[in-house]
């Protein structure tokens, strides 16, 4: 067998981002950036195939082979995907969600139903899997079975169906050709009449006897006048299926043993789909298909069926969606990029290339051990560093921290909490610094090699710094091929996070506040060039008047704006550092100060009440703002003015738990959230030196297009002119960064009208010149 990998191109079901110039994503617009190597569950829908993933959803057009994806920002009401299954009868697809929110697409409409969710349920509401029946889905519960009906869109029943009408977790459900409605449970196998009217009173429910009533029951299917359930063995790697005919129940031994993931029968044969192997048996236990290898990769499934055109379609834990053609014994891969995982501890970005950490440690600086991974997007390119593919990288953990060279967009660091810290080149991990081959020094522990890097920055001259923790020997900076370290007594051995490099010579470090340490912040200079860099000054701030007056006491982010100044972000809101040159000059006031805004005719200091998980900076030197639980900020250069505030109620937004930002060169803001990133299109961008490049997009603008029209390349803060072919003015602006937006409308706030316009621009020193022009089709 041949495995065939088809790169498609993707449809949106409606307008999304798409990375790159040659189609840039419009002023305003959201785009995901969610990994799609995992599918959860399959299912057919006539000519489509429908994959899911955690957070997305996939459909394959059977006839052409494209394929669409299906998103929160484009349509789904959530994130967080359970199940999903086709109803034939109603033409419906159901999802579910793990919060218990469920959506009903049918054809181009998508209906909500939010009642489980909101709902105050003993019990657990996890959907853990959806069986159709007429024009009925039911959905096995983690409190009992709910019944949807499809036609009218609304839930019809919910079932209690333990003893007494206790709550019972619900894995699956079937039903037989007499009628009868099997229900998997983690405790027996529970049997009813289908056509009971009465099926809401537990007493229509009754537990088998004739099976182990103490055993889980993962998944169960029918196929002919059969039903066949796994029976787990929690702790084993051996699992048994059990065959249901004739009113007993028989263990079936077909020597396949391991742990099944899926049943599914259909067109008359039984897929067993098991922990890294696939089996398709026919009406008489012949296995017809036997799938051991994807030639190449190995297969994880967690989900198959089979189609009407004798396809057979895999839900993989890491190669995502996957085809086998049945009669001409060939594969095919659906590559659609993507990350690894949804995990963003931290976000970098330099250029138009984007890191991710997955991360991480916890609130008390403790590892979290999750495999040492980084993931890459260059433009639209998506590049995974983990261990398949640099086996090197399965001895390491908790990337916490990254930073790209700014004088070589291919080489990268990034900073673990436990390994020291890795350098990537190109698609290579080419060396790790410890304490054998870099002034890096180890965790207090006795062990060594224990080195916690909790932040790596580039100066402006380019040279990389580094801080490590729980030792006094905590910051090293590489000059070339030359490492510096610096031995702090002041630390005291404590725990340091993140670190800045400012534009004064300055190494902003977090520390960790608490009993061992009433200090938040450590800023560190030297002088490089003198050659003497022990020759350095030290000053630790925390909360108190003259030595900081920092909002709160734990720092749970920085940045530096375009003026020098240094914004945090604590667990009381906002404080910003506007002299922060002035720390190591005797007598001069330092302190941060707050931001005092007006809401309602009262002030308040910005944010007071938010924890301020992370700050970026735009090109217009707007202030993006992320908090723990109110979602996304954006405000004006001083803080004053609220421009936006994005949550899941008015947004996309995957979850209103921000854990990092990262802006890139075109504006492009990644937020990343704790249930996966994304990206917003802001209309800032980073200025040229020169404007040599200018475009507008999107150009032309079609006929129906209401959003802004932008005007990339520019010089910081050039002044835009725009004008008809005739030369009469229509509209005037200043860049945002090197960004200029434009609605399309004139001064009186009419649409323009069809035709060519020209835009001029001027830099500060007045000179002005055509830039672009723009073509409007109205």
């Amino acid at each position: 067998m041949k495995i065939h990998i088809r790169f498609l191109l993707i449809f949106w079901a409606c307008i999304a981002g798409i990375h790159g110039m040659s189609q840039q994503a419009p002023i305003g617009q959201w785009s995901d950036e969610l990994p799609y190597n995992k599918v959860i569950s399959v299912t057919e829908a006539d000519h489509l195939i429908y994959a899911a993933t955690p957070y997305a959803l996939l459909r394959v057009d059977k006839e052409d082979f494209s394929v669409s994806r299906l998103t929160k920002i484009n349509g789904l009401s959530d994130i967080g995907i359970t199940a999903t299954r086709y109803n034939q009868f109603t033409g419906t697809l159901v999802v579910t969600y793990s919060n218990a929110n469920i959506d009903l697409i049918h054809g181009h409409l998508i209906t909500n139903i939010s009642d489980i969710k909101r709902k105050q349920i003993l019990g657990n509401k996890t959907i853990n899997s959806i069986f159709c029946y007429n024009k009925y889905a039911y959905l096995a519960c983690g409190f009992g079975i709910v019944v949807l009906d499809l036609q009218k869109e609304e839930i019809r029943d919910t079932y209690y169906i333990g003893p007494d009408g206790s709550p019972v977790n619900v894995l699956a459900i079937t039903s037989d050709p007499d009628d009868t409605i099997y229900a998997a449970t983690d405790l027996g196998i529970y049997k009813a009449y289908l056509n009971d009217p009465n099926l809401v009173n537990f007493a229509s429910w009754h537990l088998d006897p004739r099976i182990d009533t103490s055993a889980r029951y993962p998944t169960i299917a029918t196929m002919d006048e059969k039903v066949f359930v796994n029976k787990s063995t929690p702790g084993s790697l051996k699992d048994t299926i059990f065959i249901h005919q004739n009113g007993n129940w028989t263990a079936w031994n077909n020597n396949l043993t391991s742990p099944v993931m899926k049943l599914e029968a259909m067109y008359g044969h039984l897929i067993v789909v098991y922990d890294y192997f696939m089996y398709v048996f026919d009406q008489d236990f012949h296995d017809l298909v036997k799938i051991w290898n994807y030639n190449p990769g190995s297969p994880y499934p967690l989900d198959g069926i089979e189609d009407q055109d004798q396809w057979l379609w895999i839900g993989d834990t890491y190669a995502g969606l996957i085809s086998y053609n049945m009669p001409g014994d060939y594969f095919e891969a659906y590559n659609l990029g993507g990350p690894l995982s949804a995990q963003a501890f931290s976000l970098t970005a330099h250029g138009n290339t984007l890191l991710i950490s997955p991360g991480g440690r916890d609130n008390s600086y403790v590892p979290l051990y999750s495999p040492a991974q980084v993931y890459k997007l260059d433009q639209d390119n998506w590049t995974n560093y983990a261990g398949w593919s640099l086996p090197a990288l399965n001895s390491y953990h908790d990337v916490v921290t990254t930073a790209i060279d700014p004088y070589d967009g291919t080489r990268f660091y990034a900073g673990t909490w436990g390994n020291g810290l890795l350098e990537f080149h190109g698609d290579s991990l080419v060396n790790r610094y410890g304490e054998w081959n870099s002034t890096l020094r180890h965790h207090s522990a006795s062990d060594t090699a224990d080195v916690r890097v909790g932040g790596v920055s580039f100066d402006p001259a380019g040279n990389m710094w580094v801080v490590t923790t729980h030792t006094n020997s905590c910051l090293s900076v590489k000059q070339g091929s030359q490492w510096t370290g610096f031995t702090i007594p002041e630390v005291q051995e404590s725990n340091l996070g993140n670190m800045i490099s400012t534009r004064f010579g300055q190494q902003w470090i977090v520390m960790y506040y608490g009993n061992m340490n009433p200090y938040s912040i450590l800023v560190f200079t030297t002088d490089l060039a003198s050659g003497n860099p022990g020759n350095y000054q030290v000053r630790k701030l925390n909360s108190t008047v003259g030595n900081g007056n920092l909002a709160g006491f734990s720092v749970l982010a920085m940045a530096e704006d375009k003026d020098g100044e240094i914004w945090i972000g604590t667990e009381k809101g906002v404080c910003v550092f506007y002299s922060p040159e002035n720390i190591f000059i005797p007598g001069q006031d330092f302190d941060a100060q707050r931001i005092l805004v007006e809401y309602g005719g009262y002030y308040q200091y910005l944010l007071e009440n938010e924890s301020v998980t992370a700050i970026a900076v735009d090109g217009s030197n707007k202030k993006w703002i992320g908090t723990d639980r109110s979602g996304l900020f954006l405000f004006s250069e001083d803080g004053t003015k609220e421009i936006l505030h994005f949550t899941t109620d008015n947004s996309p937004l995957f979850s209103n738990r921000i854990t990092s930002l990262a802006i890139n060169k075109d504006g492009e803001v990644f937020i990343g959230t704790d249930k996966g990133v994304l990206s917003y299109r802001g209309s800032a961008s980073e200025g040229e030196e020169t404007m040599s490049d200018v475009y507008a997009f999107p150009n032309p603008v079609k006929d129906g297009y209401n959003g802004y029209i932008g005007i990339k390349g520019l010089v910081s803060n050039a002044q835009i002119r725009i004008t008809d072919s005739n030369g009469e003015l229509v509209y005037a602006t200043r860049a945002e960064g090197g960004q200029a937006i434009w609605d399309g409308k004139n001064f009186s706030g009419r649409k323009a009208k069809s035709g060519v316009y020209l835009v001029f621009a001027s830099d500060d020193k007045g000179k002005e010149k055509v830039v672009t022009k723009i073509l409007i089709i109205n």
